[in-house]
């Protein structure tokens, strides 16, 4: 028998599973709206859990991912969350500032896995993770990736396709993989 959600660190598999799998996309719309406030599309797949919360008026569109394996997931108002994306948490938390904007096919990725030691299978040696951290006013790009442990201050841009690793400053317009500072907002 499953008891109630429990906390960050001991996410029952057969809870999570049937939080991101069985509830039908029509009734976690409505959870995620009256709960939050938020517009999730029906064509996202979405995980209704306390531990992922969206602000008023932050939108999901269709085809996007949001998931969490334990850590805390939270995007604040206005934000959007476009077409084809995925924000996966492990263990660690995901935050999100207010009016912060994904383009399509951003890939947000709070864990890491281990595949340091050549004498254990790579799947045997867990994962390591430190969350990620998104400032207010926020843009990123169509086919970015922010990767575990990176922080995005307030006002920065991430451009079309880059990869982002470590902090990025207030107000940085950042390109490439790896991403590097092009110029700076006015």
């Amino acid at each position: 028998m499953l008891a109630a959600e429990p906390g960050a660190g001991s996410f029952h598999p057969l809870l999570r599973t049937m939080q991101r799998y069985l509830l039908p996309s029509l009734l976690v719309s409505l959870i995620v709206y009256v709960r939050d406030r938020a517009l999730v599309s029906v064509r996202s797949k979405v995980q209704v859990t306390s531990r992922l919360r969206f602000g008023p008026g932050t939108v999901v569109k269709p085809f996007s991912i949001v998931q969490t394996g334990g850590g805390m997931v939270r995007f604040g108002r206005n934000c959007a969350i476009s077409s084809f994306n995925l924000v996966a948490a492990g263990q660690a938390d995901i935050r999100a500032g207010d009016f912060v904007r994904t383009g399509p096919h951003v890939a947000i990725i709070a864990t890491t896995r281990e595949y340091r030691r050549k004498d254990r299978l790579i799947i045997e040696q867990g994962y390591r993770d430190k969350g990620i951290r998104i400032g207010n006013d926020v843009l990123i790009g169509a086919g970015a990736t922010l990767l575990d442990g990176c922080e995005i201050g307030d006002g920065a841009v991430i451009g079309v396709g880059s990869v982002v690793s470590g902090k990025v400053p207030p107000y940085a317009v950042m390109f490439g993989t790896p991403a590097k500072i092009i110029f700076w907002r006015n």
